[in-house]
């Protein structure tokens, strides 16, 4: 029996082992679906903004009425505020303002009383608003939002006087009312000096004494502007935007200096273009770099820039996220790939589940992941003394991939 039985179970065994090595072996192997997607380089940075604008400077007792905001673009000669040196001044503004309030009501025909009350919580309203944003501000460190609020609550408060001060205003016509505005407007012509652009621009309130730092000209920055470049870099706080004074920026010209880490120097090539995105408004915009500079441990990097990025006008420190490298194709595992015959490419399932060896062209890396190039591509050919290239066909989005090659072979069913 022991002779008869033992072969019978050596015989089935085998058999056996035989076709359960392919399941078994299916067991092992891992697939992936091929998608497209981006991979990107990037760190994020404060770097110091260096504008191509002219200072101009303001006197501490003069009250100053703007007729411009942050960030509007102003023509050459436009008026930009009427400054007011007396009292005189200012009771003829308010009372220009509340002219213009009475013509707008009898234009529209409204009630002047139920605007006043409209008005008046509207404004309040808004108040209460601002002042618990500027105790958020305070706690946070935030001083150009301070600044900000208070210049804002300073004009809710003058609006407020303005609409409880036009209730005492004599019913008058209104043609009447256009007369009077009109006399105002001569009057306060030859008693108000007026603030006019010199040039053409972008209208920014207030310096922090260093608008010219360094001439946009240069290509390397001097010793004593990359100290104090450096000093700047390493702070962690904003310098201060002092209101004794205005910017006219030229144009969208501007150049952004930030510290990075040395081992980025190889993205930042002179003439190179590169990649920054505004944090805020989760937006790229491209550059060109300019110069790199070795600093200890880290680097200086100098970037041009035609554009404007959120805060770029009125900021000195802007924060953003580099990003040297930015690569676009079909997203795979790094451990997907596999040489054969010389030949780097990964391996496909095809409609019948067996392991199919595709070329494949890389486009870029990380530690994990790798971008390759989709659609038809070209290798050497595979002839002896042939140096000519082909077209071949790779892999392409929805394909399913094995992530483990290393326990495939060509020709191998995994499914």
């Amino acid at each position: 029996m022991l002779v008869l039985v033992v072969p019978v179970v050596v015989i089935v065994s085998l058999y056996f082992s035989i076709r359960l090595n392919p399941v078994i072996s299916q067991f092992r192997i891992k697939t992936d679906i091929v998608d497209i997607g981006t991979l990107e380089t990037s760190t994020e940075v404060d770097g110091v903004v260096i504008r191509d604008e002219s200072v101009y400077s303001l006197t501490d007792t003069a009250h100053i009425n703007w007729n411009v905001s942050n960030g509007e673009k102003v023509a050459r000669q436009q008026k930009l505020a009427d400054i007011l040196v007396s009292e005189s001044d200012q009771s003829l503004m308010m009372e220009k303002e509340m002219i213009n309030m009475r013509i707008e009501m009898l234009e529209s025909d409204e009630d002047m009383s139920t605007f006043s009350e409209e008005a008046v919580a509207q404004l309040e309203n808004r108040m209460d608003h601002i002042i618990s944003d500027l105790a958020q501000n305070i706690q946070q460190n935030q001083y150009e939002l301070v600044y900000k609020n208070r210049y804002i609550i300073d004009e809710l408060a003058q609006q407020l006087i303005t609409i409880e001060a036009s209730k005492e205003l004599p019913e008058m016509s209104l043609e009447e009312l256009r007369n009077r505005q009109e006399q105002i407007e001569s009057k306060m012509d030859s008693l108000s000096n007026k603030i006019r652009a010199d040039v053409s621009g972008i209208f920014s309130a207030g310096t922090d004494g260093l608008e010219n730092i360094i001439p946009l000209t240069e290509e390397e920055l001097n010793e004593s502007e990359t100290k104090t470049l450096w000093e700047i870099l390493n702070s962690s706080s904003q310098p201060e935007i002092k209101n004794h004074g205005f910017r006219i920026i030229h144009d969208h010209h501007w150049t952004y200096i930030a510290q990075i880490p040395a081992d980025y120097i190889k993205y930042y090539e002179p003439n190179m273009r590169t990649w920054v995105r505004d944090i805020h408004q989760n937006r790229l915009v491209r550059g060109k770099v300019l110069n790199t500079q070795k600093m200890d441990n880290n680097a200086i990097v100098s970037l041009e820039f035609n554009v404007p990025l959120e805060g770029w006008h009125q900021k000195r420190l802007l924060s953003t996220e580099l990003v040297p490298r930015q690569f676009e194709g079909l997203l795979v595992p790094v451990s997907s790939l596999a040489v054969r015959n010389g030949k780097t490419g990964v391996f496909r399932v095809d409609l019948n589940g067996y392991a199919v060896f595709m070329p494949v062209e890389e486009l870029g890396r990380d530690d994990e992941i790798v971008v390759l190039k989709e659609g038809p591509i070209e290798i050497m050919s595979d002839a002896e003394n042939d140096s000519d290239s082909q077209m071949v066909e790779t892999i392409r989005r929805y394909d399913q991939i094995i992530i483990n090659p290393e326990n495939v072979q060509e020709g191998q069913r995994v499914r």
